[in-house]
């Protein structure tokens, strides 16, 4: 799956808050969260294997989106982690 596809769930869990079951919902934060984790090592590992400039700034920015996305997304597990229990 595609970053931009993991985000957007990613938002669609979080945005939810009080909405639905929480437990369903913590478990789905925590799979997006889990495969974006992979979806950053794998950006990395390509950044460290490309030469061309361009394609390593593109790469350098979508690995600072999807940082910044899971710290975002693991601040608010924590926050719904009481209910989530």
């Amino acid at each position: 799956m595609g970053a931009k596809k993991l985000l957007e769930k990613l938002h669609k869990y979080l945005d939810q808050g009080e909405k639905r079951d929480a437990a369903v919902r913590c478990e789905q934060i925590d799979l997006i969260l889990d495969k974006l984790e992979k979806k950053e090592r794998k950006l990395k590992s390509k950044l460290e294997a490309e030469k061309d400039k361009s394609t390593r700034k593109q790469l350098e920015m979508e690995m600072r989106i999807i940082a910044l996305q899971r710290k975002k997304g693991s601040k608010r597990r924590k926050e719904l982690q009481e209910k989530c229990k």
